[in-house]
């Protein structure tokens, strides 16, 4: 595994750290390791390399799931928070889930840039059931929503992976 890919993969792993603090440190990192051109060059190919699909390599879908995970991590965190808060909790409350939500959707927009390269089904999934719960739907619903029409909808390779019921399920969204 190359050093970008390496360094991505601690990345991702402390994005699952317990401390609040440590979190938004990776987060912060992530957002620079994406945009680096090594790490992006390196993702693209091992995820279009097809020794890769059973081996450990780190791939665009693999760091995708570890976003899935620290999402729902921070949803879960935000979802236990006390309802009645003052204005600056209630404040930095939506500016996380703000921050959340738009990493999610950075992520996926430096992922397609050059075509497709995440699994529809995984994308299209996770975008739904979003979409489908109250709570996550009420944080993250508008930059999911563009997720799906722009980046999801919009793409014509997606268009053959997807099955009728996914089109209906996704449809139902809108």
């Amino acid at each position: 595994m190359s050093l970008a890919l390496q360094e991505l993969l601690l990345c991702c792993r402390g994005l699952e750290n317990e401390k609040a603090t440590e979190r938004k440190k990776e987060v912060d990192r992530f957002r620079r390791l994406i945009r680096s051109p090594d790490t992006v060059e390196e993702l693209d190919r091992t995820s279009g390399c097809k020794a890769s699909k059973g081996s450990k390599q780190l791939t665009w879908d693999a760091v995708f799931r570890f976003l899935q995970k620290f999402l729902q991590k921070e949803t879960e965190l935000l979802k236990s928070g006390k309802a009645n808060v003052s204005a600056t909790t209630q404040a930095n409350r939506q500016k996380k889930m703000q921050e959340i939500s738009s990493l999610m959707k950075y992520f996926i927009r430096c992922a397609n840039q050059r075509g497709p390269k995440l699994k529809c089904a995984e994308l299209l999934s996770h975008v739904v059931e979003v979409l489908q719960n109250q709570f996550s739907c009420g944080a993250y619903g508008e930059d999911y929503s563009s997720i799906l029409l722009k980046d999801v909808l919009s793409v014509r390779k997606y268009w053959c992976e997807m099955s009728q019921q996914q089109w209906h399920s996704s449809c139902i969204e809108l």
